[in-house]
């Protein structure tokens, strides 16, 4: 074996390389645990490394291309992670540039913050340089937070309504960026360039007055009160990236309450979308984002609308409002004691017949071209329902919009002036699983 060419080790290594949990379960119910299942695969290629120290350097590159990492925090204020063993490690065994996909897995809560239904804060500069130090060594096509909402807020210097939260009981979110390439450092001008952008957002969010949240800003402003500018999120500016993920889990337990469809969930949304009071009336999502993916289990259409009203300028949607393939939620008895299953589905039917409204209309009622727009693929995660699928196809149908065909299922996309579908260059997600990736348990 020791004549054996490295590059065709390398070619015989790759068969027992597979998918990452991170790059198939992002989809699936949040939870700390979710990405701890270890693919055979993967076991397979640790062996491997075992064999010889040749062998293992060729391995190990792959074996440190999807990085899982835990960081134990005590305390947000004083702030008291400290990626700098990690990445030290990585640099020493020239694993950094070869980092693909990076996941953090926050399972804080600040236990007082809470208590008084509070957002917890972090320090700017403390975040600062958590990005700084995280991205100037390594590179990744994707980075993902999971982490409960509080603390997810905390991490991107922005404030949760809590005042519902118990009613949700939702313990962890998703929040992932990322590309499909790397390309060179942005530069001074490119970094202007998105600051300009965000403010020309701010200035249009507050001309809005289709949300009781901005009209709510534009009533404090009037009276006099001045808010200072939201401290920015560096971490969605760092690199250019594309795509952005949210996942919200399921909000099943709301419906257990009265006049449910009344409440606000915990949600990071608003604030993405800067379609809500200071200091979530900046958008967090860069110019550079033409992918928008959002998964939650059936949410409240009232909190979708959020979506409809607020859609950021993209060019492809992913919506999933329903459990998927391997989510056994409706079967859970437990889960669904004192729930009418029928509001379940009748706040997702009403929540997708807002999406399609927005899908056909393009327009404001104002005439005004809306960001609806300028979407050309429009993708849902729910088309096991066939049955509500095709409701939706017969819909864009007879609502005699052109352009918008059925791809296949789950999918329209909107074709050109000369009848063309978008063309390859649309395979802008970074957050679309391999084809040949398990959807279930490895």
């Amino acid at each position: 074996m020791d004549r054996v060419p490295p590059e065709v080790l390398l070619h015989v290594f790759e068969f027992l390389d597979g998918p990452a949990p991170s790059q198939v379960r992002l989809r699936d119910q949040p939870s700390d645990g979710m990405l701890d299942v270890v693919p055979q695969l993967s076991q397979s290629l640790k062996t491997v490394s075992f064999v010889c120290k040749a062998w293992r350097s060729l391995v190990l590159p792959s074996l440190f291309r999807h990085i899982l990492w835990r960081p134990k925090i005590s305390s947000l204020s004083a702030f008291t992670l400290n990626p700098i063993p990690l990445l030290r490690f990585l640099e020493d065994k020239r694993l950094d540039r070869g980092v693909t996909t990076f996941t953090m897995v926050v399972d804080f809560v600040d236990k007082e913050a809470d208590a008084r239904h509070i957002t917890p804060e972090i320090r700017s500069v403390d975040l600062e340089w958590l990005w700084d130090q995280l991205f100037s060594v390594i590179d990744p096509l994707r980075f993902t937070m999971i982490a409960p909402p509080t603390t997810l807020a905390a991490f991107m210097s922005r404030m949760l309504f809590l005042d519902d939260a118990w009613s949700f009981s939702i313990p962890y979110h998703i929040l992932s960026l990322a590309r499909t390439k790397r390309g060179s450092p942005r530069d001074k001008s490119s970094s202007a360039h998105i600051e300009t952008h965000l403010s020309d957002l701010q200035l249009s969010t507050r001309e809005r007055d289709t949300s009781t949240a901005s009209q709510s800003v534009a009533a404090s402003s009037s009276a006099g009160i001045r808010y200072r500018k939201p401290p920015a999120c560096p971490l969605f500016t760092i690199r250019p990236w594309t795509s952005i993920l949210l996942n919200e889990g399921s909000s099943v337990k709301v419906y257990r309450t009265y006049e449910f469809f009344l409440r606000r969930p915990p949600s990071m949304l608003g604030a993405l979308l800067g379609c809500e009071e200071h200091p979530n009336n900046t958008p967090l999502i860069p110019p550079t984002i033409v992918d928008f993916n959002y998964i939650a289990v059936f949410p409240l259409s009232s909190h979708l609308e959020i979506l409809v009203q607020h859609l950021p300028k993209v060019e492809r949607l992913y919506v999933q409002l329903a459990p998927g393939s391997g989510n056994r939620l409706l079967e859970d008895e437990d889960e669904l004691k004192y729930i009418d299953p029928a509001d379940l589905w009748l706040e997702r039917n009403t929540a997708y017949n807002s999406l399609m409204r927005e899908l056909t209309a393009g327009t404001s009622l104002a005439g005004i071209a809306k960001n609806w727009s300028s979407l050309q693929v429009f993708e849902s995660g729910d088309a096991e329902d066939k049955d509500s699928w095709d409701m939706a196809v017969e819909f864009i149908k007879r609502s005699g919009i052109k352009g918008w065909v059925e791809e296949r299922e789950g999918v329209l996309v909107k074709l050109d002036e000369d009848g063309n579908e978008p063309g390859a260059e649309r395979d802008i997600d970074g957050h679309i699983a391999p084809d040949d990736a398990p959807t279930g348990p490895f």
